[in-house]
Protein backbone atom coordinates (compact mmCIF):
# COMPACT_ATOMS: atom_id res chain seq x y z
CA UNK A 1 0.00 0.00 0.00
CA UNK A 2 2.67 2.26 0.90
CA UNK A 3 4.96 1.55 -2.90
CA UNK A 4 1.24 2.29 -4.42
CA UNK A 5 0.95 5.64 -2.80
CA UNK A 6 4.25 6.88 -2.89
CA UNK A 7 3.67 6.01 -6.97
CA UNK A 8 0.49 7.98 -7.36
CA UNK A 9 2.76 10.85 -4.95
CA UNK A 10 5.19 10.46 -7.49
CA UNK A 11 2.36 10.82 -10.60
CA UNK A 12 0.82 13.49 -9.26
CA UNK A 13 4.28 15.25 -8.61
CA UNK A 14 5.18 14.82 -12.13
CA UNK A 15 1.92 16.28 -13.26
CA UNK A 16 1.76 19.47 -11.49
CA UNK A 17 6.17 20.03 -12.41
CA UNK A 18 4.82 19.20 -16.04
CA UNK A 19 1.91 21.36 -15.96
CA UNK A 20 4.08 24.42 -14.30
CA UNK A 21 6.97 23.90 -17.37
CA UNK A 22 3.96 24.08 -19.67
CA UNK A 23 3.10 27.72 -18.64
CA UNK A 24 6.91 28.84 -18.48
CA UNK A 25 7.72 28.08 -21.69
CA UNK A 26 4.48 29.27 -22.89
CA UNK A 27 5.05 32.78 -20.80
CA UNK A 28 8.79 33.19 -21.79
CA UNK A 29 8.33 32.28 -25.39
CA UNK A 30 4.92 34.31 -25.98
CA UNK A 31 5.69 38.27 -25.28
CA UNK A 32 2.51 40.61 -24.98
CA UNK A 33 1.23 42.27 -27.96
CA UNK A 34 1.81 46.14 -28.63
CA UNK A 35 -1.18 47.84 -29.35
CA UNK A 36 -0.18 51.31 -31.27
CA UNK A 37 -3.02 53.72 -31.97
CA UNK A 38 -3.57 57.18 -33.46
CA UNK A 39 -6.06 59.05 -31.81
CA UNK A 40 -3.61 60.91 -29.55
CA UNK A 41 -2.00 62.60 -32.88
CA UNK A 42 -2.68 65.84 -34.18
CA UNK A 43 -5.19 65.60 -37.32
CA UNK A 44 -2.71 66.79 -39.99
CA UNK A 45 0.59 65.99 -38.56
CA UNK A 46 3.12 63.70 -39.51
CA UNK A 47 3.14 60.60 -37.83
CA UNK A 48 7.20 60.29 -38.50
CA UNK A 49 7.12 62.93 -35.92
CA UNK A 50 5.68 61.04 -33.09
CA UNK A 51 6.70 58.70 -29.89
CA UNK A 52 4.92 55.57 -30.52
CA UNK A 53 5.45 52.43 -27.91
CA UNK A 54 8.38 50.19 -29.62
CA UNK A 55 7.97 51.84 -33.42
CA UNK A 56 8.76 54.31 -35.23
CA UNK A 57 6.64 54.93 -38.82
CA UNK A 58 7.85 56.51 -41.90
CA UNK A 59 6.15 59.83 -43.12
CA UNK A 60 2.42 59.71 -43.19
CA UNK A 61 -0.55 62.19 -42.86
CA UNK A 62 -2.31 61.38 -39.21
CA UNK A 63 -6.09 62.19 -40.62
CA UNK A 64 -9.16 62.10 -38.33
CA UNK A 65 -12.27 61.29 -39.93
CA UNK A 66 -13.68 64.67 -40.18
CA UNK A 67 -10.81 65.62 -42.17
CA UNK A 68 -11.25 62.72 -44.78
CA UNK A 69 -14.65 63.90 -45.34
CA UNK A 70 -13.25 67.56 -45.56
CA UNK A 71 -10.58 66.92 -47.82
CA UNK A 72 -11.21 63.89 -49.95
CA UNK A 73 -14.62 63.98 -50.25
CA UNK A 74 -15.83 60.51 -48.86
CA UNK A 75 -18.39 60.37 -46.14
CA UNK A 76 -15.89 59.03 -43.02
CA UNK A 77 -17.42 59.73 -40.34
CA UNK A 78 -18.11 57.00 -37.81
CA UNK A 79 -16.93 54.68 -40.75
CA UNK A 80 -13.68 54.54 -41.59
CA UNK A 81 -11.92 54.47 -38.20
CA UNK A 82 -11.68 51.16 -36.39
CA UNK A 83 -10.42 53.61 -33.18
CA UNK A 84 -12.22 56.58 -31.94
CA UNK A 85 -11.16 58.65 -35.15
CA UNK A 86 -7.69 58.75 -36.26
CA UNK A 87 -5.77 57.05 -38.68
CA UNK A 88 -2.90 57.35 -41.82
CA UNK A 89 -3.21 58.31 -45.29
CA UNK A 90 -0.80 57.21 -47.25
CA UNK A 91 -0.16 61.13 -48.55
CA UNK A 92 3.37 62.06 -48.54
CA UNK A 93 4.76 58.80 -50.15
CA UNK A 94 3.44 55.82 -51.49
CA UNK A 95 4.46 53.35 -48.53
CA UNK A 96 4.60 53.59 -45.09
CA UNK A 97 7.08 51.89 -43.04
CA UNK A 98 6.66 50.34 -39.66
CA UNK A 99 9.97 49.97 -38.04
CA UNK A 100 10.39 48.17 -34.48
CA UNK A 101 12.69 48.82 -31.43
CA UNK A 102 13.29 45.17 -31.27
CA UNK A 103 12.16 42.32 -33.89
CA UNK A 104 8.95 41.43 -33.90
CA UNK A 105 6.98 38.19 -34.90
CA UNK A 106 3.81 39.26 -35.95
CA UNK A 107 2.13 42.48 -37.25
CA UNK A 108 -1.64 43.03 -37.55
CA UNK A 109 -3.18 46.71 -39.12
CA UNK A 110 -6.73 47.68 -40.46
CA UNK A 111 -6.19 48.51 -43.52
CA UNK A 112 -8.45 50.27 -45.89
CA UNK A 113 -8.33 50.88 -49.72
CA UNK A 114 -9.72 54.11 -51.63
CA UNK A 115 -11.31 53.77 -54.44
CA UNK A 116 -10.12 55.63 -57.24
CA UNK A 117 -11.89 56.21 -60.50
CA UNK A 118 -13.52 52.58 -60.11
CA UNK A 119 -10.72 51.17 -59.37
CA UNK A 120 -9.40 48.90 -55.87
CA UNK A 121 -6.22 48.35 -55.51
CA UNK A 122 -5.37 45.06 -53.07
CA UNK A 123 -3.20 46.23 -49.92
CA UNK A 124 0.21 44.24 -48.97
CA UNK A 125 1.81 43.76 -46.05
CA UNK A 126 5.67 42.89 -46.50
CA UNK A 127 7.95 41.60 -43.55
CA UNK A 128 11.78 42.09 -43.34
CA UNK A 129 13.36 39.43 -41.67
CA UNK A 130 16.15 39.93 -39.55
CA UNK A 131 17.91 37.14 -41.09
CA UNK A 132 19.34 38.56 -44.26
CA UNK A 133 19.63 35.06 -46.27
CA UNK A 134 15.37 34.82 -45.61
CA UNK A 135 13.19 36.19 -48.15
CA UNK A 136 10.89 38.32 -47.30
CA UNK A 137 7.36 37.26 -46.04
CA UNK A 138 4.53 39.56 -48.05
CA UNK A 139 0.61 38.95 -47.15
CA UNK A 140 -2.11 40.45 -49.92
CA UNK A 141 -5.69 41.12 -49.04
CA UNK A 142 -8.63 39.93 -50.52
CA UNK A 143 -10.03 42.86 -52.05
CA UNK A 144 -13.60 41.81 -52.10
CA UNK A 145 -14.25 42.33 -48.27
CA UNK A 146 -15.91 45.63 -48.17
CA UNK A 147 -16.58 46.81 -44.81
CA UNK A 148 -19.86 49.54 -43.77
CA UNK A 149 -17.08 52.35 -45.33
CA UNK A 150 -18.46 50.71 -48.95
CA UNK A 151 -14.91 50.02 -49.51
CA UNK A 152 -12.54 47.61 -48.96
CA UNK A 153 -11.63 46.85 -45.43
CA UNK A 154 -9.36 44.19 -43.65
CA UNK A 155 -7.68 43.34 -40.62
CA UNK A 156 -4.16 42.72 -42.67
CA UNK A 157 -1.75 40.35 -40.07
CA UNK A 158 1.58 38.71 -41.03
CA UNK A 159 3.27 36.35 -38.72
CA UNK A 160 7.55 35.71 -39.36
CA UNK A 161 8.30 31.85 -40.41
CA UNK A 162 9.08 29.90 -37.36
CA UNK A 163 12.17 30.85 -35.72
CA UNK A 164 12.42 34.16 -37.22
CA UNK A 165 11.28 37.69 -37.28
CA UNK A 166 10.87 40.94 -38.81
CA UNK A 167 12.55 44.31 -37.88
CA UNK A 168 9.95 46.07 -40.47
CA UNK A 169 6.96 46.13 -42.05
CA UNK A 170 6.24 47.76 -44.92
CA UNK A 171 2.70 48.50 -46.20
CA UNK A 172 1.96 49.42 -50.11
CA UNK A 173 -0.97 49.45 -52.51
CA UNK A 174 -0.20 46.65 -55.19
CA UNK A 175 -0.96 47.39 -58.94
CA UNK A 176 -2.40 44.07 -61.08
CA UNK A 177 1.05 41.64 -60.68
CA UNK A 178 0.21 41.53 -56.83
CA UNK A 179 3.24 41.44 -55.75
CA UNK A 180 5.55 43.99 -54.25
CA UNK A 181 7.50 44.43 -57.59
CA UNK A 182 4.51 45.95 -58.73
CA UNK A 183 3.65 48.00 -55.77
CA UNK A 184 1.69 51.38 -56.96
CA UNK A 185 3.65 54.35 -57.03
CA UNK A 186 0.54 56.48 -56.39
CA UNK A 187 -0.30 58.19 -52.86
CA UNK A 188 -3.53 58.40 -51.20
CA UNK A 189 -4.33 54.95 -51.99
CA UNK A 190 -5.34 53.27 -48.48
CA UNK A 191 -5.93 53.83 -44.84
CA UNK A 192 -4.36 52.35 -42.27
CA UNK A 193 -5.65 52.06 -38.14
CA UNK A 194 -5.43 50.07 -35.12
CA UNK A 195 -1.95 48.83 -35.26
CA UNK A 196 -0.12 45.37 -33.37
CA UNK A 197 2.58 43.64 -32.82
CA UNK A 198 4.58 41.06 -31.31
CA UNK A 199 8.08 41.45 -29.90
CA UNK A 200 10.53 38.43 -29.72
CA UNK A 201 10.99 37.75 -26.18
CA UNK A 202 13.76 39.24 -24.50
CA UNK A 203 16.87 37.46 -23.89
CA UNK A 204 16.36 37.55 -19.60
CA UNK A 205 12.93 35.78 -20.40
CA UNK A 206 14.50 33.27 -21.63
CA UNK A 207 17.58 33.01 -19.45
CA UNK A 208 15.05 32.71 -16.88
CA UNK A 209 12.91 30.30 -18.54
CA UNK A 210 16.44 28.20 -18.81
CA UNK A 211 16.80 28.14 -15.00
CA UNK A 212 13.46 27.59 -14.01
CA UNK A 213 14.13 24.06 -16.30
CA UNK A 214 16.92 22.73 -14.26
CA UNK A 215 15.34 23.94 -10.99
CA UNK A 216 12.10 21.85 -12.43
CA UNK A 217 14.73 18.81 -13.32
CA UNK A 218 16.37 18.64 -10.11
CA UNK A 219 13.05 18.45 -8.36
CA UNK A 220 11.66 15.29 -10.49
CA UNK A 221 15.85 13.61 -10.06
CA UNK A 222 15.13 14.04 -6.16
CA UNK A 223 11.34 13.21 -5.91
CA UNK A 224 12.59 9.98 -7.95
CA UNK A 225 15.11 8.90 -5.95
CA UNK A 226 12.77 9.56 -3.06
CA UNK A 227 10.13 7.05 -4.50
Amino acid sequence: MKSSARRSGSKRFALALSLSLAASISAATSAAAVNVGFDDLASLSDVAGATLPGVTVSTALVLSEADVQTLLGFPAAGNWATSPANGLLNTFAPTIRFTFSVPVTAFSIDILSIENDGLTLPIALRGAPTDLDQVPTTVVSDTGLIGNSGLHEQRLSIVAPLGSSFFDVEVMALNLCMTPACASNETSTFWLDSASFTPVPEPGTLTLLGAGLAVLAGALRANGRRS
